[in-house]
């Protein structure tokens, strides 16, 4: 099972001739998370954009876009879950 945090990047901050602060990135969106403790902390989900799937692990029942909907009910139109 993959780990909690596996979407996220520890990272430093800055430029080659800086220290760096120790930041987590998001893998799927870019979001970039700062914990005081630095790489010792967590990364924060909640920085990520509404669409990023990382807070929701790879897959959830039920989490799937309108359109896989629709195209889900075209196709199969008398299955159980079809219409919803």
């Amino acid at each position: 099972m993959p780990g909690k945090y596996d979407d996220f990047w520890e990272m430093k901050e800055g430029g080659p001739y800086d220290d760096g602060e120790e930041v987590f990135k998001c893998k799927r969106c870019g979001a970039v998370s700062y914990h005081e403790e630095g790489w010792n902390g967590e990364p924060d989900p909640h920085q990520c954009s509404p669409e990023c799937q990382s807070h929701h692990g790879v897959w959830r029942p039920g989490g799937v876009s309108r359109p896989y909907r629709e195209r889900f009910d075209t196709i199969f139109p008398n299955a159980p879950g079809a219409g919803m």
